[in-house]
Formats: C-alpha cells, structure tokens, sequence
C-alpha cells in the first residue's frame, strides 16, 4: 500500500516539473473577444422593449432594443411639418410656373394663390423690377425711332445744303451770286454736320442702354 502511495506522489511531481507536448483534438465554437460589439447612442433616451439577452448571437440589421427619446420624437414632427409646408410651396409654385405665359413670366393672378408669403413677395418684386425696366426700355426705343427720323432729316437736309453748296461755288467765282450766300450755306452745311453726328453718338448710347436693358429683363425672366 505504502509502495503505491509513493509511486503516486512521484507522479504528480514528475507531471508538475514535466512540460507536456500533447494535443487534444475536440469540436466546438471559440467565441472570442473581437466579437464583441460595443453599442452607443448619438442622443440619450429611455429603453422601452428589449429583443435579445446576453450572449446572444445576432445578425447585421438586426432589432436589439427599442429607445423612446421625447425630444427626437418632437423634432421629428416638426421636421415633418416643414416638409409638409415645403412640399406645399413646391406644388404651387409648380402650378404656377405651368401656367407662365410666352413671355416666360408668371401671371399675377398666379401669384396671388400662393400661401408663402416670402416667395409671393419675391415674386411679385421680381414682377415690379421687371415692368420697370420694361418701361424704360420702351421709352429708350421710343426715344430712338424719334432720333432716327430727326436724323433722317439732317441728313436729307445736309445733302441739299451740299448740293446748293456746289451750284454756288462756280456762280460765287464767276462773280453772278454773292459770297455771303455761299458763306451762309457752308455755315449751315457745319452745323448740320455737327447735329448729325451728335444724334448719331446719343442713337447709339441709348441703343447700348436697351440691350442692357434687354438682357437684364431675360435674366430676370429666365431666373
């Protein structure tokens, strides 16, 4: 008995100093730390339902637990209530916009049904600088049709003066019409002359001044 007690002991001690190379093979699932997730919120709030238990092994996209956040739920409904207001103004103005004219411009009386006073303002001061610049251009080229016909007129005036300029140059010299006549017309001829090319220069700025105009009020149109 004495012998096999012994021989136990120096077992055990030989197994303590003895560094053992064996391999047990077996078959199971090592869960390791890497598969643990830690799960946080952007905004705090209260859990209301819980789907899983610890330990449980879960799928991307998958529900755990259902948080209730007063604050979220009412930001939520105000946004909410400015896209149904948002939505509103884009279908009126839609509306609206289908109804333009061949000008491109929206009808007031279109503009009178749209609720959003903000747009409606910008709208109709869109509509205000627009019959402005309208008005001013109609005057520019009222202003021009009636410089052109005065420029007409000069220079049908200043082709007769140059004309009877070169009748009395050879009676002037043959002594038959007086120089002063003569004199009378070139002076006259020089100031036509002059008004001619002030006309000419005033046609062509208010000419530049129209197509500013012009182009101003196809941006405005256009925008």
């Amino acid at each position: 008995m004495m012998i096999i007690i012994t021989l136990t002991i120096m077992i055990v001690i030989l197994t303590y100093f003895v560094k053992i190379n064996s391999v047990v093979h077996g078959q199971g699932v090592i869960t390791t730390k890497d598969n643990a997730q830690l799960i946080s919120l952007s905004k705090g709030g209260t859990i209301q339902d819980i789907y899983v238990t610890e330990g449980d092994t879960v799928k991307k996209g998958e529900l755990l637990a259902k948080i209730v956040n007063l604050d979220l739920q009412k930001e939520y409904q105000r946004y909410k209530t400015q896209k149904g207001y948002l939505d509103k103004d884009v279908n009126e103005i839609s509306f609206i916009l289908d109804k333009r004219n061949e000008d491109g411009l929206i009808s007031l009386d279109g503009v009178s049904s749209l609720s959003n006073k903000e747009v409606k303002a910008n709208i109709e001061l869109v509509h205000s600088q627009i019959r402005t610049k309208e008005l001013k251009k109609n005057s520019l080229d009222s202003e021009i049709d009636g410089l052109q016909e005065k420029l007409n007129s000069k220079e049908n005036e200043l082709a007769l003066l140059a004309e009877e300029i070169n009748i009395l140059s050879p009676l002037v010299k043959k002594g038959i019409s007086p120089y002063t006549n003569f004199l009378n017309k070139k002076q006259a001829y020089i100031k036509v002359k002059s008004e001619i090319n002030d006309i000419e220069s005033s046609i062509t700025l208010k000419k530049m001044i129209s197509s500013w105009l012009l182009m101003t009020l196809r941006h405005l149109i256009m925008n």
